[in-house]
């Protein structure tokens, strides 16, 4: 019996997977993906067949708003924002009205692409974290450039350092147009950003890196290994459109004082000089992003096997950590082909319990062309008795 408290609104839409809304534990709030819909399931906008981007970004920030305060918390409790846009042309328009919602709060802020999302038509969604009540601290530094919205060397709270390096120099441009030179800029800007919260970079736990280009990663783990030494955190690599054109990858890390134990299970190996499959911070653990390649296999087998086979990993991870799979708080998943979404579905739906927890499910490239799905967690040694934002189910007449 699950321990876990559900808490029901009609005030959002009613989700088409296995997901919830938001999940909370002590005064961290996990928010999945969002969008600018109606409960109902109606985009925004006032015209049928035509995408309204403005509306369902003005729509998707409302729908933001009401999440955190069901959930006990505001906009300005916000440390980490990730959004993602259909149509990158439209990133300018999308600033705009994120400028208006976060003129005055700043937290760790990320915009990529994605190919399109599983409710038709949608043109953008995001996923959030914030901690309520915690007095979140936006570190400045003269050493970084000046970006709108965004926290200059990222955000303190809870005891993490949420902050996304990019590939700029302190004016704001674009530092290099080769992929070695743009991850040597933003690993120095994450250099910076850590220094500036008093931190090193020992101290990282999780990092995220989307490539616009993939032929790019040997060229980026690389530059990895020289950054972080024999002691690498977990990471998750994607392949998507970046926030400008000439972008080449953007890297998002959370860090804490004293670092985590990094681990590995037999399903998951822990393997010198590559990143950690997870790590153990304090009550958090993160786990990287998992694909489902069986070892030796001669062929990659479809996407319900491969969510399955991810899912194994990930589970192993979980119970090497001392965790339960009842104390993941959300998932992050990335299909390449849209067609695969039911079968995925099979494979996570059978991998996750009861009350759902928050996810975002969006298009992305994955670094194996064999692969079809990869499956990314947060877990919390206190996430069994999380407090869940659903919506009522529908009861029979």
């Amino acid at each position: 019996m699950s321990k876990k408290k559900v808490i029901f609104t009609d005030r959002l839409m009613r989700p088409i997977a296995h997901f919830s809304h938001a999940s909370r534990v002590g005064n961290l709030v996990h928010i999945g993906a969002v969008a600018g819909v109606f409960p109902d399931l109606r985009l925004a906008g006032d015209s049928v067949g035509r995408i309204d981007v403005s509306a369902q970004i003005d729509r998707m920030f409302e729908n933001l708003a009401t999440e955190l305060e069901l959930m006990g918390a505001r906009l300005s409790h916000v440390v980490r924002l990730k959004t993602y846009v259909a149509f990158p042309r439209e990133i300018g328009r999308y600033n705009e009205v994120y400028s208006r919602y976060f003129s005055r709060i700043k937290p760790a802020h990320t915009v990529i692409g994605s190919w399109d999302f599983p409710l038709p038509q949608a043109a953008i969604e995001l996923d959030a974290v914030a901690i309520i009540d915690a007095g979140a601290q936006v570190l400045e530094s003269g050493e970084l450039p000046v970006l709108p919205g965004c926290a200059t060397a990222g955000v303190l709270c809870g005891g993490f350092h949420y902050a996304t390096a990019l590939p700029v120099d302190v004016g704001g441009k674009t530092a290099s147009q080769t992929g070695r030179g743009q991850t040597i800029a933003s690993l120095g800007n994450l250099d910076k950003m850590l220094a500036a919260a008093g931190l090193g970079r020992r101290d990282v736990c999780s990092i995220h890196v989307t490539l616009a280009d993939l032929r790019d990663l040997p060229l980026v783990e690389n530059e990895f290994r020289q950054f972080f030494g024999a002691s690498l955190p977990t990471w998750t690599v994607v392949g998507a459109p970046l926030e400008r054109p000439d972008f080449r990858l953007t890297i998002e890390s959370i860090a804490a004082a004293g670092g985590g134990q990094c681990l590995g299970s037999k399903a998951a190996p822990l393997v010198a000089g590559r990143a950690a499959p997870a790590v153990v911070a304090g009550d958090t653990l993160f786990l990287g992003g998992q694909m489902g390649l069986a070892e030796g296999a001669a062929e990659p087998g479809d996407v319900e096997r491969q969510t399955r086979i991810a899912w194994e990993r990930l589970n192993s991870l979980i119970d090497a950590a001392g965790f339960t799979p009842e104390s993941i708080v959300r998932t992050n998943n990335i299909l390449t082909d849209w067609r695969d979404y039911a079968g995925f579905n099979a494979g996570y739906g059978a991998n996750m319990p009861e009350p759902y927890v928050p996810r975002a499910t969006v298009l992305g490239q994955l670094s194996d062309a064999r692969a079809k799905v990869q499956v990314e967690c947060i877990a919390h040694r206190n996430g069994d008795e999380a407090a869940i934002l659903q919506v009522p189910p529908i009861m029979p007449r």
